[in-house]
């Protein structure tokens, strides 16, 4: 899947995605890093997550 120029959560959602870039990288490692973090969003991605070689994931303070 090529990753859309506008992700809008109506003709391209998030987690879809998400979940693409995560398929297409099993057993490899992925990186992210974020200010922003959903408990809900991770649960939908936490299958994917798991078959990754690693995962790290940097969580940024307010400003």
């Amino acid at each position: 899947m090529k990753i859309p120029f506008v992700i809008d959560n109506q003709q391209h959602k998030m987690a879809d995605v998400l979940s693409s870039i995560l398929a297409q990288h099993q057993g490899k490692s992925l990186d992210i890093a974020t200010a922003y973090f959903n408990v809900g969003g991770w649960q939908l991605l936490r299958d994917g997550l798991k078959g990754l070689g690693s995962f790290r994931l940097l969580l940024g303070d307010e400003p």
